[in-house]
């Protein structure tokens, strides 16, 4: 019950939760070149995992609630990973990091992301196999929460990619990403 209530208010608050990191990102955030291309790099994959899933999924998944959420997606990204949008959301934070040369955060960063998604994709599996049943039981056993897998999964949803959903739902994480790593080489000029 108890971590229960901790998922949901992490659900809830999952957009705000990086307002502190981002705030100490920026104040000491001492960027060279090569932290901005290896960080560059993170951020682009980052960024590229969560377009190709949001191309599937849509845009519930900014929604509010668990309900929201459209049928089982099980195709694209998620046929080799349960969630590509936090593993990309994983990526560009340490892309950031790593870009921002403020490499003690990624510590900071390992913590905040699993005490914080733990109790959201515990909510959302406990979520998914009661309204999905047996057909979620089958894709949670044989593809990971994390770390991706080689093969896909073996059934795969008919959910299309639609590149202009993915566009349209990623404008404010992609309008995000510029604010700070914006703010980062703002920062280095004053």
């Amino acid at each position: 019950m108890i971590s229960s209530k901790i998922g949901n208010l992490f659900f809830k608050i999952r957009s705000f939760t990086p307002i502190p990191f981002i705030v100490a990102l920026l104040y000491f955030a001492e960027p060279v070149q090569y932290t901005i291309v290896i960080g560059a790099l993170f951020i682009a994959i980052g960024e590229f995992l969560r377009i190709w899933a949001v191309g599937y999924a849509g845009a519930s998944t900014r929604a509010r609630t668990l309900s929201a959420a459209r049928d089982l997606v099980t195709t694209g990204p998620y046929s080799y990973v349960r969630n590509p949008l936090y593993l990309g959301n994983f990526l560009l934070s340490l892309g950031v990091c790593l870009l921002s040369n403020v490499y003690w955060l990624v510590a900071v960063l390992v913590v905040g992301y699993f005490c914080q998604y733990l109790p959201i994709v515990a909510l959302e599996e406990a979520y998914l196999l009661e309204s999905c049943g047996s057909f979620y039981q089958t894709y949670r056993e044989q593809v990971p929460r994390f770390v991706p897998k080689f093969h896909p999964y073996s059934e795969p949803s008919d959910h299309d990619f639609s590149f202009a959903r993915a566009l349209k739902s990623e404008k404010r994480t992609l309008t995000a990403i510029v604010c700070v790593v914006g703010l980062i080489f703002a920062r280095q000029i004053i």
